[in-house]
């Protein structure tokens, strides 16, 4: 064994550390031995070097086999070589080739079938929303036909009843011109069917002017918002479930009518002739839906003087009306529609201080800030 060998060699070494001299200095036979110290000196030297190549081959033998036996260790706890491990650690290699091709196959595998079902999906969403899309315009068409008729059934029910009450006044022996003053004409009939007919159900109407509300509360001005066209009141029910005051005039008598059955009080006056008399700057909002688009420039230009006068430091002025693409010609009522650098330019002159036209679906929106 290496160990065997490099014992008794470092002992060796160990024993020819120091030059061992026979006598000490003193004795005089010492002295005469110093003359031939020189042969003790090479015999020492000689050995010390054969000793230390003993202890080195020694251990680089042991080293080899150290190396050699601390290769590597197989499966079973062997001890395996250098060319073993190799071998072995291909081997591994190889088996996590397989496996990794194996994963990816897969997973690619995976990936096409997700991709196809997605494909699918899509086809099918788009079914969907081809079928969801005939189905609304045959809905919305339905819709139509529904307020359409709801229309002419609520104006047969007024002209019926305003009928009766002529009759009922003919019958007491008043005079039949003198009744037929207090009947309502065709154009107070008209203003609330179009309404039916032009807007919808009064609920669609209320929930789609509810994104007007923050406009209204957020000036911080406080007084009364002015309506200049109530119609149906679905507006002022708006204002009244937001606790935000109101005013609201009207000529027509039906709408006066219609309001109030809902608990709504509307002035009996022309919306100009009450915006004129209002004090000047006590309202918070000037407010008007399906009304601009009726007046004529000069009016529409005296509506928007008259609003900027009535209303606050920092009160706003919201009007909307048709764009191009919308109903405006089936409203018997309304002219040309209003480009929004005109609708800038009323409010501009009128004073207000910042003017913005935007669009909402098919309607525009005026916001005017005093």
């Amino acid at each position: 064994m290496s160990v065997d060998r490099a014992a008794p060699a470092l002992a060796r070494l160990a024993d020819h550390e120091e030059l061992h001299l026979p006598l000490p200095k003193r004795d005089v036979l010492g002295r005469l031995a110093l003359k031939f110290l020189w042969r003790r000196q090479v015999k020492w030297q000689i050995e010390a070097n054969q000793a230390i190549r003993e202890a080195l081959g020694a251990l680089a033998d042991q080293a080899r086999e150290d190396r050699d036996r601390l290769d590597g260790v197989d499966g079973r706890g062997r001890v395996i070589g250098h060319s073993e491990l190799a071998h072995e650690v291909g081997k591994l290699q190889h088996s996590v080739d397989t496996i990794t091709a194996g994963l990816n196959q897969r997973l690619y595998s995976a990936l096409g079938r997700v991709e196809s079902q997605l494909g699918d999906l899509r086809l099918r969403i788009a079914t969907a929303d081809e079928a969801g899309d005939g189905t609304g315009q045959r809905l919305k068409a339905l819709e139509t036909q529904v307020a359409a008729l709801g229309t002419t059934a609520r104006d047969v029910r007024l002209r019926h009843a305003q009928l009766d009450v002529f009759l009922d006044a003919v019958r007491t022996g008043r005079p039949a011109a003198e009744a037929a003053a207090d009947v309502p004409s065709r154009d107070s009939f008209l203003e609330l069917a179009l309404s039916e007919l032009l807007d919808g159900p009064a609920e669609q109407v209320r929930l789609a002017r509810q994104v007007h509300l923050p406009v209204i509360t957020g000036t911080g001005v406080s007084g009364p918002v002015f309506d200049a066209a109530p119609g149906r009141g679905e507006w002022l029910e708006v204002l009244r479930g937001a606790d935000v005051p109101f005013r609201a005039a009207s000529a027509n008598g039906l709408v006066r009518r219609h309001c109030a059955g809902l608990g709504l009080t509307v002035e009996d006056a022309d919306p100009l002739d009450a915006l004129a008399a209002t004090a000047p700057g006590t309202l918070s909002a000037v407010t008007a839906f399906r009304f601009a688009e009726r007046l004529d420039p000069d009016t529409l230009a005296r509506f928007a003087d008259l609003a900027g006068k009535a209303l606050r430091s920092g009160g706003v002025l919201l009007v909307e009306l048709p764009g191009e693409s919308s109903d405006l010609g089936v409203d018997p009522y309304a002219r040309q529609p209003l480009h929004p650098l005109f609708l800038r330019f009323l409010a501009e002159s009128a004073g207000f201080a910042e003017a913005t036209v935007t669009t909402a679906g098919e309607r525009l929106v005026l916001t005017a800030r005093r």
